[in-house]
C-alpha cells in the first residue's frame, strides 16, 4: 500500500539546514536587485533633473508609471506561480526586469523613460512576492517571520547598493552607468538561479503530475533520509495549481484580505513616497546631492535595523504587536523630519534613520504578515494581490507627493501626509490581530496557512 508523507509536518518538525539557507540566500538576492532596480530612479532624479534642466517635481509622472507597471506584474504576473511554479516566475522576472533597466540607458527624454520604467516596473512586480513565498514555504512556522524579514531585508541592502552606486559612479561617468550596473546584476543572478534555486516543496506536493520532483527536493531537504519511491506526498493542504482571486474571499477569508489590501495599501504610500522624493527634498532644503544620496542611504540602514530587530520580535512577541510598533515609530521620525526646522547634517540622517526604521521596517512586516495568511495553494496569489493593492498606494503617494513638492515652501513638510495612512493603517493591523485571537479563541485555526 502506497505510504502518505506530509511535507508541511516535516519542515515544520525540522530545523533550518544547508539547503534551506542556500535558498533563502538566493531569494534575499533577488529582493536585493528588485530594490536596487525600484530605487535607482530615485537616486538619480536630481541628476536628471540637472541633465534634462526638469522643473522640481516633473519626474512624478515617471516614478508612478515604474511602480503601476509593478503592480500590473504584481497581479497579473506573480499569481501564475501558483500554477507553474514559483522558480519559473522568479527567474523570468529577473530576466525581464534586467532587460528593462538595461533598456534605460538608451532614453533620451521623458516620455521614453516613463515608457521603459512602466515595462521594468512589470518584471519587477512579479518577482518580490514570489521570492518571499518561496522561502517562506521553506520556513518553520516557528521561524517564518524571522525568515521572510530576513529576506525581505534584500530590498533594503539594494536601495543602499543602488544610493552607493549613485554616489560613486554618477559624478564621474554620468546617471546611466547606474542603470547598466542595475541591469547586468539581475541578468546575472538569473543565471545562477537556473542553477541553484529550487522549487518551493510544499507547492510541488500539491500539484498532481508533480510528485516525482517533490520527491527529489524532499531528498534534498532531508539529506537522502527519505528516498522512498513508493510514496504519494502532500502538504497538508488542498490541491495545487489552479487558485485564483476569488479564492481570498473565500472560507471566511474575506475581512482579513480587505484589511490587508488596506495595511498594504498605506504601508507602500508611505514607502514610496518618502524614498521616491526624498533625494530631492534634501537637495532641494541645501543639501548637495551625493550628501543626499548618502542620508538616503542611511535611511535605508535604519530600515535594515527595523527589519532584523522587528523580525526577530515579531517570532517571539507577535507579528501584528511589533507592526504597529514599527508604524508608530514611522510616525514619529516623519513628524520630526517634516517639522523641526534647522537640523544639522548628522541630526537630520539620525532622524530619517530612526523614520526607515518604522517606515521599511514595518513594510517588510506586512509581508511577513501575509505571507502567514494564506495557505500554500494561493500564498502567491495572496501575496500578489495584497502587493498590487498596495502598489495601487505606491503610486498615490509619490504623485501626491510631487504635486506638494512642487509648491510647498518647505520640502520637508510634505512627509507630514504620511501620518494618516500610517493612523489607518495602525487600524487594520489592529483588526488583523483582533480576527486571529478570536479564531484562536474559538479553538481553530485563523485564515492562515502552513
Amino acid at each position: 500500500m502506497q505510504r502518505t508523507i506530509d511535507v508541511a509536518a516535516i519542515i515544520e518538525a525540522g530545523g533550518i539546514g544547508a539547503f534551506q539557507i542556500r535558498l533563502f540566500l538566493l531569494c534575499a538576492a533577488v529582493l536585493f536587485v528588485d530594490g536596487f532596480d525600484v530605487q535607482s530612479i530615485t537616486y538619480v532624479a536630481p541628476a536628471i533633473s540637472q541633465d534634462w534642466k526638469l522643473a522640481r517635481g516633473a519626474l512624478g509622472p515617471t516614478f508612478s508609471a515604474g511602480l503601476f507597471g509593478v503592480l500590473l506584474g504584481a497581479i497579473l504576473l506573480a499569481p501564475l506561480a501558483d500554477r507553474v511554479g514559483r522558480r519559473r516566475v522568479i527567474i523570468w522576472s529577473c530576466i525581464a526586469f534586467g532587460i528593462g533597466t538595461l533598456a534605460t540607458v538608451r532614453v533620451g527624454s521623458l516620455t521614453e523613460l516613463l515608457v521603459v520604467r512602466l515595462l521594468t516596473g512589470v518584471g519587477l512586480g512579479s518577482a518580490l512576492p514570489n521570492a518571499i513565498g518561496l522561502a517562506s514555504e521553506y520556513a518553520p512556522t516557528r521561524r517564518r517571520a524571522t525568515v521572510v524579514t530576513f529576506v525581505g531585508s534584500g530590498i533594503s541592502l539594494g536601495t543602499i547598493g543602488s544610493g552607493i552606486a549613485a554616489a560613486q559612479l554618477i559624478a564621474p561617468y554620468g546617471w546611466r552607468a547606474v542603470f547598466v550596473v542595475g541591469g547586468v546584476l539581475p541578468l546575472g543572478l538569473a543565471a545562477a538561479l537556473a542553477l541553484g534555486l529550487s522549487e518551493s516543496l510544499r507547492f510541488a506536493a500539491l500539484v498532481p503530475g508533480r510528485q516525482v520532483e517533490a520527491r527529489r527536493l524532499l531528498a534534498k531537504l532531508t539529506r537522502g533520509a527519505l528516498r522512498e519511491d513508493d510514496v504519494r506526498l502532500v502538504s497538508g493542504d488542498t490541491e495545487g495549481g489552479r487558485a485564483s482571486v476569488a479564492d481570498l474571499f473565500r472560507e471566511q477569508r474575506g475581512a482579513t484580505t480587505v484589511l490587508l489590501w488596506i495595511a498594504f495599501f498605506t504601508s507602500l504610500l508611505n514607502v514610496y513616497l518618502v524614498i521616491n522624493w526624498l533625494p530631492t527634498s534634501l537637495t532641494s532644503s541645501g543639501f548637495t546631492v551625493t550628501d543626499a544620496a548618502v542620508m538616503t542611504t542611511f535611511y535605508h540602514v535604519g530600515g535594515i535595523a527595523g527589519t532584523y530587530v522587528l523580525g526577530l520580535a515579531m517570532d517571539r512577541l507577535g507579528a501584528h504587536r511589533m507592526q504597529i510598533f514599527a508604524m508608530l515609530v514611522s510616525v514619529a521620525g516623519l513628524s520630526v523630519f517634516a517639522t523641526v526646522a534647522g537640523m544639522t547634517r548628522s541630526e537630520t540622517t539620525a532622524v530619517l534613520m530612526l523614520a526607515g526604521f518604522g517606515v521599511v521596517g514595518g513594510q517588510v512586516g506586512v509581508n511577513a504578515i501575509a505571507s502567514m495568511t494564506y495557505p500554500v495553494a494561493m500564498r502567491s496569489t495572496g501575496l500578489g494581490w495584497a502587493l498590487g493593492v498596495g502598489r495601487v498606494g505606491s503610486i498615490v503617494g509619490p504623485t501626491i507627493g510631487g504635486i506638494m513638492l512642487a509648491f510647498a515652501r518647505d520640502p520637508r513638510s510634505v512627509y507630514l501626509v504620511c501620518i494618516a495612512p500610517s493612523i489607518i493603517g495602525i487600524t487594520a493591523v489592529a483588526l488583523l490581530k483582533r480576527r486571529a485571537s478570536a479564531a484562536t479563541a474559538l479553538g481553530h485555526a485563523a485564515p492562515t496557512g502552513h
